[in-house]
């Protein structure tokens, strides 16, 4: 891996000035390039004083064994990361005028010091001052070729990230046009039934969420244009940082957009979800019950629409996902603490172990459930979170959904419904969220 001009600089810096502490000396800085067809190590000058045409010829032999043209150095291999271990390798015995340091660093051989001063030998003081500027240049050494390394990394990271975004790209494109023909479906249906029909809010509940799907694809859309952005830049790093509040980059949200929070009716929010719930319930083999809309209408809740319907029919999903067949799923309102509105979401599943509990809001954290067969990326929960902090509420967990504190007929837990508050195999299992809204001022 050839020193990039930073390293050379370097180098000369160090040359210059030991010519300006110790007098009229002669000196190189060698980089070692891997080894040849003898095993010989493979020596390249990058750095020398006084500025001389043949100061490697007078310095020692090997800079005409090892030294390559400019013109090979790009073919040599760049996959490593520090240099190569020469276990037999030691350095040429000191004479009495020239001196040779090699430049280690963590038992690697980088490169080669030498030095020549005609006049006197080198004292032992000297040596030693020598040998702290060989272990200096070592460290730079290293350290250049971990840089380019890692900016050869960084390069082929963002060659893969620009053929992800094309895949992403046509994808999005192709994605499309089936989701505008399922729209477009619905729309048909909803003209052939009347409202009475029981399967005009199958065919609602399609239009709903095509439109829906939509939706999440301009956000998905936009997500991968703040990527594009990035891999567009030019990746090498300014020489001077500059101010943190001016390279900060904001984080994606969960959504790939920010949040716009309003003033909304939770009945009206959480009214398409209960509509294909319910249709949901009866495919799945669930039973579902949930409150009278009334009970989420007032007050009005400062939430983003889109965010909480996200978030509540995830937490749905989950209840259908891993409670049983014929277990109860349910969605209440209702509850109110200080300013904040609750939003229940509970089933009577076996419930979530305690030691899976402090971790349950981690992303692609699963805990028990990764050994089964049911599926999932344990995202759901990390998002849910995101997003119901980003709309300044939170959640609550509880599992089993009556605690062991509830012991008492008058004191259950109020997020039970009252089909469920007796039922005693249900008491020490089920799982339960409760989501917490600000009230609109």
């Amino acid at each position: 891996m050839p020193a990039s001009a930073e390293l050379v600089d370097i180098c000369q810096a160090h040359l210059d000035l030991l010519r300006h502490t110790f007098g009229e000396i002669s000196s190189v800085i060698y980089l070692t390039l891997g080894m040849d067809s003898d095993d010989e190590p493979i020596l390249v000058p990058i750095a020398q004083t006084p500025d001389a045409n043949d100061l490697s010829d007078l310095l020692h032999p090997m800079s005409q064994r090892g030294a390559l043209p400019a013109s090979e150095m790009d073919t040599l291999p760049t996959g490593e990361l520090a240099g190569t271990t020469y276990s037999n390798y030691s350095p040429p015995e000191i004479e009495t005028e020239r001196l040779v340091l090699p430049l280690m660093h963590q038992d690697i051989v980088l490169g080669v010091l030498v030095m020549l001063r005609p006049d006197r030998p080198w004292q032992s003081s000297e040596q030693q001052y020598l040998q702290t500027i060989s272990t200096s240049l070592a460290a730079s050494c290293f350290l250049d070729r971990q840089n380019q390394w890692l900016r050869q990394r960084l390069q082929g990271k963002q060659a893969l990230q620009g053929e992800q975004s094309d895949v992403f790209h046509n994808l999005l494109h192709q994605f499309r046009n089936p989701l505008t023909a399922i729209g477009t479906f619905g729309k048909l249906l909803q003209k052939r039934l009347s409202q009475d029909d029981p399967n005009y809010r199958l065919a609602d509940g399609i239009v709903r969420e095509s439109q829906h799907l939509k939706e999440l694809v301009t956000d998905f859309d936009a997500a991968v244009e703040i990527g594009d952005a990035d891999i567009d830049q030019n990746i090498t790093p300014p020489l001077l940082p500059e101010s943190s509040e001016a390279t900060a980059k904001p984080l994606l949200p969960a959504l790939g957009r920010s949040l716009e929070l309003s003033s909304q009716s939770l009945g009206e929010v959480l009214y398409p979800l209960i509509t294909v719930t319910v249709a949901a319930a009866e495919e799945r083999h669930r039973k579902f019950f949930h409150s009278p809309l009334e009970t989420f209408s007032t007050p009005l809740v400062s939430i983003d629409t889109q965010a909480l319907q996200e978030v509540i029919a995830n937490l749905l999903d989950n209840a259908f996902k891993y409670a049983p067949s014929e277990a109860w799923v349910w969605l209440m309102g209702g509850l109110a603490r200080d300013n904040f509105l609750g939003i229940v979401v509970g089933d009577t599943g076996p419930g979530i172990p305690g030691e899976d509990q402090n971790r349950l809001f981690e992303r692609h954290y699963r805990g028990v459930q990764a050994q089964g067969n049911i599926s999932g990326t344990g995202l759901g929960l990390a998002i849910a979170k995101d997003l119901i902090g980003q709309m300044g509420g939170t959640i609550e967990l509880f599992s089993p959904a009556s605690p062991p504190h509830w012991d008492g007929e008058e004191d259950l837990p109020p997020w039970i419904p009252d089909g469920l508050k007796y039922q005693a195999d249900f008491m020490d299992k089920g799982t339960v969220f409760v989501v917490w809204l600000p009230i609109a001022d």
